[in-house]
């Protein structure tokens, strides 16, 4: 076996090594932009296309169009010598920018935007997976991508509960009458004298006794005088006894 055929082998194996890391690390990039794009409410899927995700990535910081169409210039004349230059440190500036925007407007600093431009496959998924939320773009809306994205969807608000139902009034009670005037005491009799007393109540007594007696008389009525009695009825005559001798004969005519 000669060096040529090594050579080839571990050429070819250190090649597939190499794809391998760069796929592991493009999946693990595009899976936490993806994260980030919907977190910007921007759709997911936008992360795996190659020209679009770009597109995406300055509408949510906010920077104006011409950012979209200088990376598109850099793809289609990066082949030409002085062009693909001057167009190529553009772009790496830019780029510098645009992962110092986005760490801004998800409330992030300068350290963790420096972090997104070399080593995005580390920083995307940690800013897509943390608990960061979207702040809206920090560049000024005029000369940007048209309307800024609209907010993160807010949480759902419970249902106020219900009202509880109206009593309705009760009638009025009506003032009561006024309470009748009291009636002052009357004045106390004035004494009688004993003599006067005495002499007066002696002919009251008689004539309280006379009535009595006329009541009594008047109340127990007399009995009525028993009626005589009815004279007896006469005595029936004796029967006459029964004859022995036999009835006398018809007379012939």
């Amino acid at each position: 076996m000669d060096n040529t055929t090594i050579d080839n082998g571990t050429f070819g194996a250190l090649l597939a090594i190499y794809l391998i890391v760069v796929i592991a690390i493009y999946v693990v990039a595009v899976i936490g932009l993806w994260k980030v794009y919907v977190k910007a409410g921007r759709p997911g899927w936008a992360a795996i296309i190659p020209v679009y995700n770009w597109w995406v990535w300055v509408e949510i910081i906010g920077r104006p169009r011409w950012w979209f169409w200088a990376f598109l210039a850099y793809i289609f004349l990066s082949w030409i010598p002085i062009v693909g230059i001057i167009l190529g440190i553009l772009m790496f500036v830019l780029f510098l920018m645009g992962c110092l925007d986005m760490a801004k407007c998800f409330g992030k600093g300068t350290g963790f935007g420096i972090g997104l431009w070399l080593l995005s496959f580390v920083f995307m998924p940690i800013l897509g997976f943390g608990d960061a939320q979207y702040v809206g773009p920090v560049a000024a809306p005029a000369g940007g991508m048209g309307t800024p994205p609209p907010p993160p969807p807010a949480a759902a608000v419970p249902p106020a509960p219900p009202a509880a139902p109206v009593t309705p009034a009760q009638p009025v009670t009506p003032a009561a009458a006024p309470a009748a005037p009291v009636t002052p005491p009357a004045a106390p009799a004035e004494p009688v004298p004993a003599q006067t007393a005495v002499t007066d109540a002696a002919p009251a007594a008689e004539t309280a006794g006379a009535e009595a007696t006329d009541a009594a008389a008047t109340a127990v009525p007399e009995a009525p005088a028993t009626p005589p009695e009815a004279p007896a009825a006469p005595d029936a005559p004796p029967a006459a006894p029964p004859s022995s001798s036999p009835p006398p004969p018809p007379q012939l005519t």
